[in-house]
């Protein structure tokens, strides 16, 4: 692991179980018309359960950002998918590689390109990163990394900041997993950072609600032409 490593490099260290879970996404061949990519948090989501439609899960545990870069032709590209989801950055904040709001979004920026040139007809959806439960996962109780949900918001204004293109939406469904006094649903959590299938449902919800506002914002504006 990289902590162990004399020279500490900023560069992102690929573990076995990763290299696992990618072997798996480039054997899977179904052809879907939507994808899902990201983090542990896709990876752990039933999406069968959760979603009416067919899609891919191609959540990678543990993977950053930069990492999606890289893999992205298995991933998304050769699928052909209608429709992507992607969901990335918590990972980017911890001590593995503690990478900027700014640079986060400018590799989500540089993910979305690859996929429109290679797929100019598909929409692309981003969802937000998601809170965790700072006493347990915040850089100030671990004295490391990045990660606090004021940053993990600020993931989410860089991507509405430097993304200006039409064919993406943007999902903001960080709220859901807070109360009404904006701290964190423990009974959502696993283990601070992880979601319980409490935490999914609301996740899930969420998405789709904020699905259905886009469908009736694209219905508003195709009305006023």
């Amino acid at each position: 692991m990289r902590e162990t490593m004399i020279y500490d490099t900023d560069v992102y260290q690929i573990r076995k179980d990763i290299l696992k879970r990618m072997l798996e996404i480039i054997d899977n061949r179904k052809k879907v018309s939507t994808v899902f990519y990201g983090d542990s948090i896709t990876k752990y989501m039933d999406i069968d359960h959760y979603f009416s439609f067919e899609a891919a899960n191609c959540g990678i545990v543990g993977i950053s950002s930069d990492m999606l870069l890289h893999f992205v032709d298995e991933a998304v590209i050769k699928y052909c998918p209608k429709q992507v989801f992607i969901m990335i950055g918590t990972n980017d904040l911890g001590n593995t590689t503690m990478t900027s709001p700014r640079q986060i979004a400018m590799n989500v920026k540089e993910l979305i390109e690859i996929i429109h040139e290679n797929l100019p007809e598909s929409k692309v959806y981003l969802i937000s990163c998601i809170p965790c439960i700072e006493k347990i996962h915040g850089y100030q109780y671990k004295k490391q990394g990045l990660r606090s949900n004021d940053i993990l918001r600020m993931v989410f204004e860089e991507y509405k900041r430097i993304i200006p293109y039409s064919y993406v939406s943007f999902l903001d469904v960080f709220d859901s997993l807070l109360d009404e006094n904006g701290v964190p649903l423990e009974n959502c959590f696993l283990d601070g950072l992880h979601l319980t299938q409490d935490g999914y449902q609301r996740y899930t919800d969420a998405i789709k609600n904020q699905l259905k506002k886009c469908e009736e914002d694209i219905n508003e504006i195709r009305s006023r032409d």
